[in-house]
């Protein structure tokens, strides 16, 4: 099975014919962006994806993980674009950099809301407030006692004498004291003795027979991948991948299922260097 090239097309034409205009703000917002290349030529919008395709720091130098990240999605650029645009001073020129420096620029400032000050109407209310409601609560726990103003009495006939000579006199009844019943005495419960618990016997631990440790049998590789690789010699998850016609280090990493940085840890060289047919290359264990 042959390695895939899935790299975008290096004859791509650069994009460098749009006008040039002054960066807005004045790079003011060149700050709010994270992971961007502290080299002032390099664009602020360059990226890099790693293994796990997270957002990173740009590679300063044309490779297949940089990434333009000035619009919504993050968008490969070829590598001759990387060089002639992205990578240099010209990248103010390209029409994503100053679309990406408007977006920013036009952000909202936060809208931070003045304290309110109390005002002397506002404290005198609520001191009134407060005195009421201290005043409402102490007559409620004194029983809600008040007293009542006696209505005017209606001045009425005095009654005559032969009136109150012929009102027969009827003797008020007289009420009798009313028993008050007398508390019996309540029968107090005699102490229950309680049971004093035995001492139970503790159990003798058993001794547990240690199981023995068993050899630890080394899962055989069932990739295809491994058909092109042969073991590196006196060094363990090491593997020797022969480099064939059409093979970039982008397109080895996806087909072995591996990371450039694990590439890049395993040959120093290939980093400074281009890939040549027949070479040989250091990978970990496939994934794939």
């Amino acid at each position: 099975m042959d390695v895939g090239v899935d790299v975008p097309s290096e004859s791509a034409s650069p994009i460098v014919d749009a006008p040039q205009s002054p960066s807005p703000s004045n790079h003011g917002w060149l700050p709010l962006l994270d992971d961007r290349s502290p080299d002032p030529d390099i664009c602020p919008f360059l990226r890099a994806v790693d293994d796990r395709d997270r957002m990173v720091a740009p590679v300063e130098a044309p490779d297949p993980a940089n990434r333009c990240a000035a619009l919504r999605d993050a968008v490969p650029q070829s590598l001759r674009q990387q060089e002639l645009v992205c990578l240099a001073s010209g990248h103010v020129n390209c029409p994503r950099y100053l679309r990406g420096a408007v977006v920013i620029a036009e952000a909202p400032d936060p809208v931070v809301r003045s304290r309110r000050s109390l005002t002397p109407a506002v404290f005198v209310s609520l001191v009134v407030l407060v005195l009421a409601a201290s005043a409402s609560v102490a007559f409620v726990l004194r029983g809600g006692d008040l007293e009542l103003a006696a209505a005017p009495q209606t001045s009425s006939p005095a009654p005559s004498a032969t009136a109150v000579a012929a009102a027969p006199v009827t003797p008020s009844p007289t009420i009798g004291a009313t028993p008050t019943p007398t508390a019996s005495p309540t029968p107090t419960a005699s102490p229950t003795p309680s049971p004093s618990p035995s001492p139970t016997p503790s159990p003798t631990p058993t001794p547990t027979p240690r199981p023995t440790a068993k050899p630890t049998v080394r899962p055989a590789t069932t990739s295809d991948r491994y058909r092109l690789l042969r073991p590196c010699p006196g060094t363990p998850r090491c593997w020797i991948y022969r480099v064939r016609s059409g093979d970039n280090l982008y397109s080895i990493a996806n087909y072995f299922g591996v990371s450039l940085e694990s590439i890049y840890s395993r040959n120093p060289w290939t980093r400074t260097q281009s890939l040549r047919a027949g070479q040989e290359l250091r990978l970990p264990p496939p994934t794939r």
